[in-house]
């Protein structure tokens, strides 16, 4: 098995947080690198000619991000409509344009580059994926339902592009990724949990926390030597049982004057998703810095999330 470690983690570690009954040609951990409840790891990419391979690409298939403009600037927001989009969204729940749960966010952005305002969506299928995860056995069946789940993550994300017009007129979409998902090869699969398939050229976004910044990012040649692949995000630093303790002291008020929070959210309804819970972006960013040219950067200035 050969390890590729673009994460600040040591290889041993990362390697620790693999199935015991992986074989794999090829694995690639990327920053954003964290076990989860899932089989494989968060920012991990699997090239395996493993016969039962279904077994790994469960969890949250087809979630994604969907990044957006407004032809607006952020004078022409108004928090009053972020609480309607909070209702509106909350009133989905269990259909489409339901945001979720987990790390699953909702951002309005401004750029450090032009005065307009941007939109990323962060949703996925978790409840949707468990109707793959008993057909692992029935190769053409998981296929079916698999790509059929990930079409209504899609639409899921762009129910929520559809709510944002609502209330912000005409967006302008960007891009839409999704990285939960495999790929079927010649000879076998790869499997990305936690990142984007991107060909050299193509764009992808990385976010932070809640209130650290996003970047709109090229992949470069070099990203052929991870086929075609790039993180989703920082990954976590802690797990949720272990952000409890470190919420108890975290400043909320200070977070709300950074960023708009509409009040429905409880300070308690955050505390796993707060800020410190992720790493620092720059410094993920110069351990995939060969694979990437930077195109433009954004704040955070509102949020929908913990719904």
């Amino acid at each position: 098995m050969e390890l590729i470690n673009y994460s600040a983690e040591p290889l041993n570690k990362v390697y620790g947080w693999l199935p015991h009954d992986l074989n794999a040609e090829k694995v690639i951990f990327f920053p954003d690198a964290c076990p989860g409840k899932s089989p494989l790891p968060t920012g991990t990419v699997v090239y395996t000619e493993q016969p039962d391979w279904r077994k790994f690409a469960i969890s949250d298939c087809g979630c994604g991000m969907l990044l957006c403009e407004a032809d607006l600037t952020k004078a022409d927001f108004k928090k009053e409509n972020w609480d309607d989009i909070y209702f509106d969204i909350k009133a989905n729940k269990g259909k489409l344009g339901d945001l979720g749960s987990g790390n699953h966010f909702l951002d309005a952005l401004e750029s450090y580059t032009d005065d307009k305002i941007y939109f990323l969506i962060h949703t996925g299928s978790r409840n949707e994926s468990k109707l793959v995860d008993d057909l692992i056995n029935n190769p053409q069946k998981f296929d079916a339902k698999f790509e059929e789940v990930c079409e209504w993550a899609k639409d899921n994300r762009f129910e929520i592009f559809n709510i944002l017009q609502k209330y912000f007129g005409r967006l302008r979409l960007i891009l839409d990724k999704n990285h939960n998902h495999f790929e079927l090869t010649e000879k076998g699969v790869i499997i990305r949990k936690g990142a984007v398939k991107v060909l050299p050229g193509e764009q992808t976004v990385v976010p932070s926390n809640m209130n650290g910044d996003v970047v709109l990012i090229t992949a470069t040649e070099e990203v052929r030597q991870t086929y075609n692949s790039l993180c989703h995000g920082t990954g976590r630093v802690m797990s949720r049982g272990e952000a409890k303790e470190y919420a108890m002291n975290f400043d909320y008020d200070d977070l709300r004057n950074k960023i708009y929070i509409p009040e429905m959210i409880a300070n308690d309804n955050i505390k796993t998703d707060a800020p410190f819970c992720y790493r620092d972006l720059d410094s993920c960013l110069g351990l995939i810095d060969p694979l990437i040219t930077i195109n433009q950067r954004f704040s955070v200035f509102a949020y929908l999330g913990q719904m």
